[in-house]
């Protein structure tokens, strides 16, 4: 009788087997357990199967009576985003979501410097034994895989994600991809599926934005359809719009231009205003000019302001509209100047009160009268609050002189065009001085001559 032990090419499995065993021979354990000692293995031997290969041995036949335990193999590296629970439809301990289940149909909007993610390092596994009692290597996991966009980084040590700019956060999850990008896209209007837009980048919506949303942006702002008594405002850059129709209730302002096709009863701000057809009862203030584009623009009715420049095919209708025009000063300038002189005003008044109250003090001190500590202290802030008001009047009344200079210099490079047509019925201001149309007047230029205004031909 012959027993021997094999074992499995990656020797994970030992197999005992019995060969020329006669009929009256039995196995003894002992002897069995002799001959796996000799085959050196000690590590996942299954004593019951030892036993029932004794009792029952079947010759020739090997039996499985040890096994190893496998590594269990390192997990993969991987993303996990820094985000707010409210943002995440699923989240992990800590707020904080996998790459796999980011809600890419969020608009998450981060900050420049703004730590988006971390990259979890993959793990070494835990190493497996083999019957032999040899350890078996775990295979560690893969890197995590990201391929980094526009406008973000890896941190210095490599262990998070980081923005460089201010934007909406993209994840393609499908490419690995993560970006922050500074447009904003909305497909279709601005309703009560998007709700109101706070963004600090550049925004383009493809529809219309209705009556009583917000759009507000750090960047330009592009809309191709129509804004219907909403407010739209660019903190930084331009506004384009295809057309406004305000109904007396939008805002559409804008840090530098803002150019639309027509506007009907809105109110505008910007640096200048350029339109293509027709500006209808609108409020207009711009620190620069409003221009209508050659070919068939018409300026009718409302009340529009502007520092340099208002130029337009035509201007008023042959209706009678009352349109109202002032160039030759800063609209903002104007309001500041007003608040200056109201100011001064107010601080003239407070100063002739406080010089009186000082004056009692001194005539009290000069007779020799005593003074309670109180109204010691009381004297004593009265003289410092009058000292700080007069700092403020002069730093007023310098101000104002500047902003009074500036006006002077701009009423003469100012001035009024209509290339076609004037109509009766436009009051024109320029500086201090009031024009009126008694009747139409094509192809005409008003300006300032320092005196009043004048009416000259347009020969453009």
């Amino acid at each position: 009788m012959d027993i021997s032990v094999t074992t499995s090419p990656d020797r994970m499995e030992a197999y005992i087997r019995i060969t020329n065993r006669l009929p009256e021979e039995s196995v003894d354990l002992d002897k069995v357990m002799e001959v796996v000692r000799n085959a050196k293995i000690v590590h996942g031997i299954d004593y019951d199967a030892l036993k029932f290969f004794c009792s029952e041995p079947i010759d020739n036949t090997p039996v499985l009576f040890a096994h190893g335990d496998l590594p269990k193999n390192g997990e993969d590296g991987h993303i996990v985003f820094e985000i707010a629970e409210n943002v995440a439809s699923k989240t992990t301990a800590g707020n904080r979501v996998d790459f796999r289940e980011f809600p890419v149909q969020k608009r998450i909007i981060v900050k420049n410097g703004q730590k988006l993610a971390s990259i979890l390092p993959p793990t070494d596994g835990t190493p497996g034994r083999n019957v032999y009692g040899e350890p078996v290597p775990a295979k560690k996991g893969n890197e995590a895989k990201v391929a980094l966009g526009k406008n973000v980084a890896l941190s210095e040590d490599g262990s998070s994600i980081i923005s460089t700019t201010e934007g909406i956060l993209k994840v393609d999850l499908e490419k690995g991809t993560i970006e922050v990008s500074e447009y904003l896209e909305i497909e279709g209007d601005v309703d009560y599926n998007t709700g109101n837009i706070e963004f600090p980048g550049i925004v383009i919506i493809k529809g219309d934005v209705k009556p009583g949303f917000v759009v507000r942006a750090k960047g330009d702002i592009e809309i191709n359809g129509i804004v219907e008594a909403a407010t739209v405002i660019s903190l930084e850059g331009n506004v384009k719009i295809s057309g406004v129709k305000g109904k007396d209730k939008g805002l559409i302002k804008a840090k530098k231009n803002v150019h639309v096709k027509y506007a009907e009863a809105v109110t505008i701000e910007a640096e200048n205003l350029y339109f293509e057809a027709n500006l209808l009862n609108c409020t207009v203030r711009v620190t620069n000019s409003i221009i209508g584009i050659a070919g068939h623009s018409a300026l009718m009715g409302g009340e529009c302001v502007a520092a340099i420049k208002i130029e337009a095919d035509e201007i008023g209708s042959n209706f009678g509209i009352n349109t109202y025009l002032e160039v030759g000063i800063n609209p903002y300038i104007r309001e500041e100047i007003k608040l200056l002189r109201a100011q001064i005003e107010i601080d003239k008044t407070s100063i002739q009160k406080l010089i009186s109250i000082v004056k009692q003090y001194k005539a009290l001190k000069e007779k020799g009268v005593e003074i309670p500590p109180e109204r010691e202290e009381q004297f004593s802030r009265t003289t410092k609050t009058l000292i700080n008001l007069r700092n403020q009047l002069e730093t007023n009344l310098a101000r104002l002189t500047e902003l009074e200079e500036k006006v002077q210099k701009m009423r003469f490079d100012s001035q009024i065009i209509a290339r076609k047509m004037l109509y009766q019925g436009v009051e024109a201001v320029i500086y201090n001085s009031r024009y009126y149309a008694e009747t139409a007047l094509p192809k005409v230029v008003l300006k300032y001559d320092g005196e009043k205004i004048i009416a000259g031909g347009y020969g453009g």
